[in-house]
């Protein structure tokens, strides 16, 4: 999707999420220029009685804001909004919130902190686990072990993806956010839809191909990363839209590290990948797509 030139109110729910927040985005694009086609209504009961309300029904409000769109003007105002919501806050007392998060793993002798068992496999890890010599307690004992780490590293990487997305958003003034993420788009760069997506490693057949020196060459070669992952996804969620991969190369990579990594990380190129999917039922084809590559490594 293209936001510059081409604007719809498809694409405006995507970005606004919900009428309250379209309600609000309105108010204060009025604010900036007249909207003509904006009505208002005074309260005459209640604690609001006397104040001058929006007086549009669900259809006119997502027409407005599609007449009244104003690429530049639309961007501002929709990045205001978003430095008011949780996602950004959280964002922004990341440091704290991820010291006080490693500091209880240490303090509950979790050891490193890595996934105990891949997500969806957790009948697998049981089965593997009762398949064991040891006796129903010291079995019962890894299981909790195991779900505790399970459900600390989600909140761990919660923590980090949020404060992923508030440095991507401060790194580039042209990144314009979704202020309700749905499935497909998280952000327009430039005007242009990206889907970010978080993987944790750069897929199994990356490693299996190039053995021990897998880490070495993804570092090097994100593009190929990048490659990787459109090649090796899963066909019920397929897709060949321009995404923002970010992709950990390792888990425990520091708040410090990450905030270095996108520092440096152009946000304003996306690199041009090309990859052959094999469809189950339509066979291989080949396609063609922009993306961002964050490759977190210490």
């Amino acid at each position: 999707m293209e936001i510059k030139t081409k604007f719809s109110d498809d694409i405006a729910k995507k970005i606004m999420g919900s009428q309250d927040r379209a309600t609000e985005y309105l108010l204060k694009l009025n604010e900036i220029k007249t909207i003509s086609s904006l009505k208002f209504k005074t309260v005459s009961k209640g604690k609001n009685s006397g104040n001058e309300v929006l007086h549009l029904n669900t259809n006119e409000i997502w027409k407005a804001i599609v007449d009244s769109w104003d690429y530049e003007v639309s961007k501002n105002i929709i990045r205001d909004i978003f430095k008011k919501t949780d996602k950004y806050k959280n964002g922004k007392e990341a440091d704290n919130a991820m010291n006080i998060l490693i500091t209880e793993w240490k303090s509950l002798k979790l050891g490193d902190i890595a996934w105990p068992f891949s997500q969806g496999a957790f009948d697998e890890f049981v089965q593997r686990i009762n398949s064991e010599k040891e006796n129903g307690f010291v079995k019962d004992e890894e299981v909790k072990v195991a779900a505790v780490k399970y459900r600390r590293i989600k909140e761990i990487n919660t923590v980090r993806n949020d404060f992923i997305e508030t440095l991507i958003f401060e790194k580039n003034s042209n990144i314009l956010p979704t202020l309700n993420h749905r499935r497909g788009v998280d952000f327009f760069i430039n005007g242009i839809s990206f889907d970010q997506k978080v993987a944790k490693s750069p897929t199994n057949e990356f490693k299996r191909h190039f053995k021990d020196n897998w880490r070495e060459t993804a570092i090097k070669k994100p593009g190929l990363v990048a490659e990787y992952l459109y090649k090796y996804q899963d066909e019920g969620r397929f897709g060949a839209d321009p995404r923002l991969l970010v992709v950990y190369i390792d888990e425990d990579v520091s708040i410090d590290k990450i905030r270095e990594i996108i520092n440096r990380t152009d946000l304003n190129n996306p690199i041009e990948i090309n990859f052959t999917y094999k469809h189950k039922h339509l066979g291989e084809k080949n396609y063609k797509v922009r993306c961002f590559v964050i490759l977190l490594h210490n």
